[in-house]
């Protein structure tokens, strides 16, 4: 169980093991380490942490962040009351409640314009604000790939920084704007992944497909601690197990995460 962050709504999803494992297939698809496919994959979705209801925003610092977390089935378009051109389920592939983020902040006028967890990366699309409950987080996470680092603000101040590893070059890290969309405790604490791994809305540019779902892109704990600080991985980004466990408590899903 996570460490209490600094919201203030927690939602306990209890999801059977057997299902979960069942599906991480289809979240977390690719695989940083040898062996056959599939090696490591099998994991359970956490109780996960609500973000923190709308408040004011913090005086004299950044905006926050918001976060629309789905009730039901929802459909988007491409602009508001346009053509639906694709519904999002109420939860995620690991059976927590569906979120994204959003573009800008509400405004009123019933339609949330927001980042979807679809290909290609970036898809952005509107969906009807109707039972859509809007919360807010002052956590922004930063990879730069540059710097093999990952940075964590809250509210412009820096938490901490750590080095990373970062995809290999003919299976590189994409760069971009996504967010957290799931987070999973593998199995193996002490396999591939680490203690932890949250899955990001955003996808492989080198596999279309691994162990019969999507490509997904995760940010994760590892068991090779010589792969942090390289360009050693299939495309996700790897942290020291401390650091990623510590990130388990702290941030929402939803949280924004720049690649560059």
């Amino acid at each position: 169980m996570p460490v209490p962050g600094p919201w203030r709504l927690w939602a306990a999803l209890a999801v059977a093991g057997a299902a979960a494992a069942g599906l991480v297939g289809a979240g977390i698809a690719l695989h940083d380490h040898q062996g056959k496919p599939g090696d490591g994959d099998a994991g359970q979705a956490l109780p996960v942490a609500v973000p923190a209801a709308v408040t004011a925003p913090r005086q004299n610092g950044p905006a926050p962040a918001y976060i629309a977390t789905l009730s039901e089935p929802t459909p988007y378009g491409a602009a508001p009351g346009g053509t639906s051109t694709g519904t999002l389920a109420a939860t995620n592939p690991f059976g927590a409640p569906q979120v994204l983020a959003l573009i800008d902040s509400p405004d009123g006028s019933g339609w949330l314009h927001v980042e979807l967890p679809v290909r290609p990366n970036g898809t952005t699309g509107w969906i009807p604000a109707r039972g859509v409950a809007i919360s807010e987080t002052f956590y922004r996470v930063a990879v730069s790939l540059a710097a093999r680092t990952l940075t964590v603000t809250d509210a412009g101040r820096v938490v901490l920084t750590t080095p990373v590893g970062i995809g290999a070059q003919h299976t590189p890290t994409p760069p971009g704007d996504t967010y957290i969309w799931e987070l999973v405790r593998p199995d193996d604490p002490g396999g591939a992944y680490g203690p932890y791994i949250f899955g990001l809305a955003e996808f492989s540019t080198a596999y279309s497909a691994f162990n019969g779902g999507d490509a997904q892109i995760g940010i994760h704990g590892q068991d090779k601690p010589g792969s942090i600080g390289q360009a050693a991985s299939n495309g996700c980004v790897r942290l020291p197990n401390d650091v990623v466990t510590q990130l388990a408590g702290l941030l929402p899903l939803g949280t924004p995460v720049s690649i560059a």
